[in-house]
């Protein structure tokens, strides 16, 4: 085998091996829900700046079940989770580049509903954003 051939096989196998190590760290420290009793509150701010507050009781762990069981977004499943094309009746135009951007007390979310853990008094927007 010449010397370059090794060198790639050793890289490829390199790259597997820090995927998988990077998939197993996050499976082991990703935010994890608990069950128990909470109360959330999510703002759904629509494309004409005009805001809806929903309080919700729940025993849920992850946003994404509070959003569809309080019908605040339609169950829309996609590969990956909730996908939020609704919210409070109002669809985000994707010929628009329109979205639903999920933040926490203002800040941005680095998860997508069905990975976003909930504990009592946390606070969610969900804002009509344009462009990607």
């Amino acid at each position: 085998m010449k010397k370059g051939n090794k060198k790639t096989i050793f890289a490829i196998g390199a790259v597997i091996i820090a995927a998988i190590l990077m998939f197993i760290l996050y499976q082991t420290f990703m935010p994890k829900g608990t069950q128990g009793d909470k109360t959330i509150t999510v703002t759904v701010v629509h494309g004409d700046g005009s805001r809806k507050e929903f309080t919700c009781d729940t025993q849920e762990a992850y946003l994404d079940k509070v959003l569809v069981a309080e019908g605040i977004v339609e169950d829309n499943p996609a590969d990956y989770g909730l996908y939020i094309l609704v919210a409070d009746g109002e669809a985000a135009n994707e010929a628009n580049q329109e979205w639903w951007c999920l933040t926490k007390g203002g800040e941005s979310v680095n998860t997508g509903a069905s990975d976003t853990p909930i504990e009592d008094g946390d606070q969610f927007e969900l804002t009509l954003t344009t462009g990607y």
